[in-house]
């Protein structure tokens, strides 16, 4: 799935999440986890750089070489596969893989699940790191108990957490004594 897209294709794809200022006499960045962006600032590039699209899973790899995250998002009806250089923080590559009628078993439950629920990825991923501490290093789609759940790792204080936030169990708003709604606290 993840094929790299010839060099002058793979440079006109390519954007970037601004990195941390490097420290006086640092020549390389940081790469430890805690130094990756934020998962909901590399979902919402993705996001930006598609267009109309849904972002639906995010996993951090390295496949014995550099790491990367592979990032998958549905739009006009197919799965894009999307790659982000953890070091540059650049896209490498994005393109259509298969049309999401191709999907079947959990992949296709999962997805036709978060398609009905209103949470965009990067509001559960957001959830995940301020509950967690910490900066998300995947984040997927999982049915538990007949229910959508997104289930997120979140590295903090070199702990891996695996947080579960339920898209469709927010808070209802609540209305005042004169009928308003207003947000929960």
């Amino acid at each position: 799935m993840g094929q790299a897209m010839p060099g002058a294709q793979a440079a006109r794809e390519s954007e970037a999440i601004e990195s941390p200022p490097a420290a006086a006499g640092e020549s390389e960045p940081d790469m430890t986890v805690g130094s990756l962006s934020s998962g909901t600032d590399l979902v919402a590039m993705v996001e930006r750089r598609l267009g109309d699209a849904r972002v639906y899973d995010i996993a951090l790899n390295d496949q014995g070489g550099a790491p990367f995250f592979e990032i998958k998002a549905i739009k006009d009806g197919q799965v894009w596969d999307t790659v982000v250089d953890v070091k540059t923080r650049r896209i490498v590559s994005s393109m259509a893989v298969m049309p999401v009628a191709d999907l079947q078993g959990d992949d296709k439950r999962n997805v036709e699940a978060f398609e009905r629920s209103r949470m965009p990825l990067t509001e559960a991923i957001g959830i995940a790191e301020k509950y967690g501490a910490g900066r998300a290093v995947s984040a997927g789609l999982h049915i538990t108990d007949g229910r959508l759940v997104i289930v997120v790792d979140v590295v903090s204080d070199g702990a891996l957490k695996e947080i579960q936030v339920e898209p469709d169990k927010r808070p209802a708003r609540q209305r005042s004594r004169d009928g308003r709604q207003r947000s929960p606290r």
